[in-house]
């Protein structure tokens, strides 16, 4: 009997140890749910450029460049923060890259060092007026658009410039008006669209090189690329009903755009159709990014060719570049949580991968990489008494 009774208490305190265990897992387990459902896990901004040779990719604070020829990866600088929203592409010529973003600037595989900024100058009715609006790199200076830190009415802006390896502010010109300007660069050519009203523009084709003026003329307001030395791609949004007002540029919302093909003295050579957004230009080439496939064409004609689809959370696209032929996309990837994984407000998926590189060579006629399926995981055990959303 003594020995039956200890047999016993010892299995009375295995099963009380047992539903202690199985109780704080239980607890365990909500209270990571709450947590994954309250937080959800987000992903770490990404940012891209493309430049000879490589592709400088700023990774949620180092920057790296990624040699197309070795594969090899060189650190460029540790600490940046993104400014730049979608397509997060920083500025860049072929050879330099000069970025609001964190300050930096350099010609990689170099090391890329913090730039600093102008002393505030008073002109035509600002008080002070430093480097701030649209951006881009015309060979190695970096042009960028004045912005007035004080919200007087003034009468031109300021379009500054300034060397990526070295040197001080300058101002390369003042420009009409109060509405920041469209810029955008090719080799030593700089275009800056300049608003006249609500639908147009004055383009003015500059030779930075030189500073004397290539070309002017006026388009229908929009953003410019430059799709080669001798053609400029216009996106403007597209056309309204006739009730409809029609707004600047700087308050448009969103897509569609109409996409149009101009000379550099403003001959209109072709209509390219619509895009949801101003799609990447470059080599005689357009990049666009819709629903969640990226696609590129030739601006002479010829079929859309899709190049990779994305399908998130299994597999999100964070960022893309183009230089042609050059595609790298940042992307990354989650995996489907296990059936006693999945809580109230989880989802199917786990947390995002560390992001990573996808390089494509548009050059070549490379088999579309397909999206993943997505899955649906059911829970283990039914989910009860989850309550609304959390915020």
């Amino acid at each position: 009997m003594e020995g039956w009774g200890s047999s016993r208490g010892l299995s009375r305190r295995a099963v009380w140890m047992c539903c202690c265990a199985a109780l704080l897992s239980a607890v365990t387990a909500l209270l990571s749910c709450e947590a994954v459902s309250a937080i959800p896990p987000q992903p770490p901004l990404q940012a891209l450029t493309i430049v000879d040779g490589g592709v400088v990719w700023f990774d949620d604070g180092p920057v790296l460049f990624r040699s197309f020829r070795s594969g090899s990866t060189t650190r460029l600088a540790a600490n940046a923060y993104l400014t730049s929203s979608w397509p997060r592409q920083v500025p860049s010529s072929a050879t330099a890259v000069g970025a609001d973003t964190g300050g930096l600037a350099g010609v990689p595989p170099r090391p890329l060092v913090r730039i600093s900024r102008p002393a505030p100058f008073a002109g035509f009715g600002c008080k002070a007026w430093e480097p701030g609006g649209d951006e881009v790199v015309v060979e190695d200076e970096i042009v960028a658009a004045g912005a007035c830190s004080f919200e007087d009415r003034y009468t031109r802006r300021p379009l500054f410039f300034r060397s990526v390896l070295r040197g001080p502010w300058r101002v390369l010109r003042w420009l009409p008006g109060e509405v920041e300007p469209v810029l955008a660069a090719e080799g030593p050519l700089l275009a800056v669209g300049v608003p006249t009203s609500s639908a147009r523009m004055e383009v003015k084709i500059f030779d930075v090189r030189s500073g004397r003026v290539r070309a002017g003329f006026v388009l229908r307001d929009g953003y410019l690329s430059f799709a080669s030395p001798d053609r400029l791609v216009l996106s403007e949004p597209a056309p309204r009903a006739a009730d409809e007002v029609d707004f600047p540029l700087y308050e448009w919302s969103g897509g569609p755009f109409q996409l149009s093909l101009y000379s550099t003295h403003g001959r209109l050579l072709a209509r390219l159709g619509s895009a949801q957004e101003p799609p990447l230009v470059s080599g005689m080439h357009l990049v666009t990014v819709e629903q969640e496939t990226v696609s590129v064409r030739s601006v002479t004609g010829g079929s859309t060719r899709a190049v990779i689809g994305f399908n998130a959370p299994a597999r999100a696209l964070d960022a893309v570049a183009f230089r042609w032929p050059a595609l790298v996309v940042a992307e990354t990837s989650s995996d489907p949580l296990l059936a006693s994984e999945v809580c109230c407000w989880t989802g199917d998926y786990g947390p995002p991968s560390k992001a990573f590189l996808g390089i494509f060579d548009l050059a070549r006629d490379e088999p579309f990489v397909a999206p993943p399926a997505l899955v649906h995981v059911e829970p283990s055990r039914p989910l009860t008494g989850c309550g609304p959303l959390p915020p």
